[in-house]
């Protein structure tokens, strides 16, 4: 037995050496397999360069020689005059020029004339003077033409041209994926991740419903005979509405992560090119590929890109992307639904989408994915939290109640800045006051507290801010304030941000309470400084909006009654606006009563609380941040100097507290070190 255990650990043993070097050659061959191909370009340029050169050095070193030596180029005549006078004793012909050697001032001189002639054989002259003098002659041998090097100067920019073009071309190849991709017009652009995407709905948060949805085309893709065994019939395609950052692509990814299918992932903007056939092609490659890789899903992304009404170009007619969307409309109908692929499409424009898009067979679902709620921004906030030290005063709720709008990429980003935040200031935790300046930084802008405002400027702005302020709190069916301050953000001097409730429907008084506080700061303005000033630019413009919506899209004008207004938008261009001029002209009056009737309201309520409209902007001006609770303090009846020494108290137990809390800290320290000395020690 024990023989036997031995020969058996020895063959294991043996078996994990051999498992080892494989695995040892394996990383070896992946290495070698990892390198890049080598290129031939360059070396068979080098080598074209290196013979140029080999090919001309006996020339450019033979010119180099002769530079180097003191040369003088004399006329014809002058060099027979020489001859005959016997300065001269020997003759050499050197390519077009008669050449000789002399002695002056102890130096070698070389003089050289140009020949008449194309051989110095042929000049009788010269050869007369010569043969006189009996002068020794050295004849260069005669050369046939030499055509080589015309030919390459002549062909070299060519060769450098298509040399530099193939260069090129394969490293714009090996930059998208393969060799030749510069000519693979044709093939889709698509980012396939051939492993299993890793999100999971897990991941995903506060979109709930859309969760839901998608759940069964899991279910479909993992076990579609449930389905077909029932006579039902898989959808085809999903169509996510909604708009940007709601997690359209996130819950595509999750899909694909939950189902265990291949993921396609393309804008519908890459379908479309300049050239003829180019998206149509894509199109027939994309599918091609799912249905190789199934399950697959195929999301696209901004489909509206490429599936628009058709019909409705610049002139009327056929053109590339009604070919990529007729492409697009034939694979969905050619592909079973037993072949598991499902098409998944994001936009935020579903009024633009052509009807035979959306018909069923197609797109069979529609899911919204709308702006998540407030439980549904504490969620997401959660999410992205997990990865980030929060502090203890840090509530969420609260965050998500004043973020009201906000989405998935918002709040994720509004995260993001507050951990910035925290750095800049050399701490690794994120307080409440982090995530507060960030929301006002997405909101607003970048914070300008080292700006200088003049003192006019600053009482300017604390008035306004405050106008805006006392008309929120003291006008019924208006959000409630939650800060006001005068740091000049972005391009705005000052901001009040209210604490919004969400509701799925706004009455015709909410419309007009938000008409008010938009013209408070206006109001304030003329009603205190008896002079109006630009920084109501943007609150005009939405009190402007809003009266033309009361008006002329909710019907909520009492003057003209419940009708709606809008031009009809049936297609891409739209002449004329659906009315006459008489309704025109009473659209107009009814908007222009409207705005200055809300107006007088607004200037009269802020007449009859002037006393704490003055309060609220002396507390702007001292403390340039006030919280919603201040000013309510201030309308219920409680001065400037009260809550300034609230706030002194509540500094001083915040102080206290932050001082327990580090003696605390302190001692836990100690305690710690004093266990670790006494183990040390025992």
């Amino acid at each position: 037995m024990q023989n036997n255990n031995d020969k058996k650990d020895d063959i294991s043993k043996r078996l994990e050496e051999l498992k080892k070097q494989r695995r040892e050659q394996n990383n070896k061959n992946n290495n070698n397999n990892q390198k890049p191909p080598y290129s031939k370009l360059p070396f068979i340029l080098g080598l074209v360069l290196l013979i140029l050169v080999l090919t001309t050095a006996p020339n450019l070193t033979d010119k180099l020689n002769t530079s180097m030596q003191n040369v003088k180029e004399i006329q014809y005549t002058e060099f027979i005059n020489k001859i005959k006078d016997g300065q001269i004793q020997e003759v050499e012909e050197k390519d077009d020029f008669i050449t000789t050697k002399l002695k002056e001032n102890n130096k070698d001189v070389i003089y050289k004339a140009r020949k008449i002639t194309d051989r110095v054989g042929e000049d009788t002259n010269l050869m007369g003077v010569i043969e006189s003098k009996n002068i020794n002659l050295k004849v260069q041998q005669p050369t046939g033409p030499n055509y080589f090097w015309p030919l390459v100067f002549n062909f070299l920019p060519f060769v450098i041209i298509i040399g530099a073009f193939v260069y090129l071309s394969k490293k714009m190849s090996n930059g998208q994926g393969g060799p030749g991709q510069i000519f693979n017009f044709g093939k889709t652009k698509t980012n396939k991740k051939e492993n299993i995407s890793k999100v999971k709905f897990d991941d995903v948060a506060g979109v709930d419903e859309a969760k839901e949805e998608l759940k069964e085309i899991v279910e479909f893709l993992r076990n579609p005979e449930k389905f077909t065994k029932a006579g039902a019939r898989v959808p085809k395609g999903v169509l996510l509405l909604g708009r940007p950052g709601t997690g359209k692509t996130l819950l595509a990814k999750a899909v694909a992560g939950e189902s265990g299918a291949s993921f396609f992932s393309i804008s519908g903007s890459e379908f479309v090119e300049m050239f003829v056939g180019v998206g149509a092609s894509r199109v027939r490659d994309l599918f091609e590929k799912a249905k190789k890789s199934r399950p697959a899903i195929i999301f696209i992304d901004e489909i509206d890109a490429v599936g628009r009404k058709r019909g409705t170009g610049k002139h009327g007619g056929n053109d590339e992307r009604e070919q990529t969307l007729n492409q697009l409309l034939v694979e969905m109908d050619g592909f079973e639904t037993d072949e598991k692929i499902i098409v998944v499409a994001a936009t935020n424009r579903e009024d633009v989408l052509d009807p035979a898009l959306l018909r069923a067979g197609r797109f069979d679902r529609r899911i919204s994915v709308d702006a998540p709620d407030v439980q549904g921004r504490i969620a997401i906030l959660e999410v992205h939290a997990k990865n980030k030290k929060l502090a203890d005063d840090v509530k969420l709720e609260d965050i998500a109640k004043i973020t009201p709008g906000f989405v998935g990429a918002d709040l994720e980003n509004l995260l993001n800045e507050a951990a910035i935040l925290a750095a800049r200031e050399g701490r690794d935790v994120i307080n409440m006051g982090d995530l507060d300046e960030a929301v006002d930084k997405i909101g607003m802008g970048l914070g300008q507290k080292s700006k200088i405002i003049k003192p006019e400027e600053k009482r300017l702005l604390a008035y306004h801010e405050a106008g805006h302020a006392l008309v929120t709190e003291l006008t019924p069916n208006a959000d409630p304030v939650h800060k006001v301050t005068i740091i000049p953000r972005g391009s705005a001097g000052g901001f009040m941000m209210p604490l919004p409730e969400e509701k799925l429907v706004t009455g015709s008084k909410e419309i007009i309470a938000s008409m008010r506080v938009s013209l408070g700061g206006r109001a304030s303005e003329e009603l205190v400084l008896d002079d109006v000033s630009t920084g109501a630019y943007s609150d005009i413009k939405h009190v402007t909006n809003l009266a033309k919506a009361y008006v002329t899209k909710v019907g909520m004008s009492k003057e003209l009654g419940p009708i709606n207004f809008e031009p009809l938008n049936d297609g891409e261009f739209m002449f004329g606006n659906g009315m006459s001029d008489e309704t025109a002209r009473e659209i107009d009056m009814e908007v222009r009563n409207l705005v200055k009737r809300e107006y007088e309201n607004t200037l009269n309520l802020l007449r009859e609380n002037r006393d704490k409209l003055d309060q609220v902007a002396e507390l702007l001006l001292k403390k340039e941040t006030i919280t919603g609770a201040e000013v309510r303090a201030i309308i219920t009846g409680k001065t400037v100097e009260e809550i300034e020494k609230d706030d002194n108290s509540s500094n001083i137990v915040t102080k206290l507290n932050e001082a327990e809390n580090e003696i605390e800290k302190s001692v836990e320290e100690d305690s710690k070190m004093g266990n670790a000395t006494l183990s040390e020690n025992v």
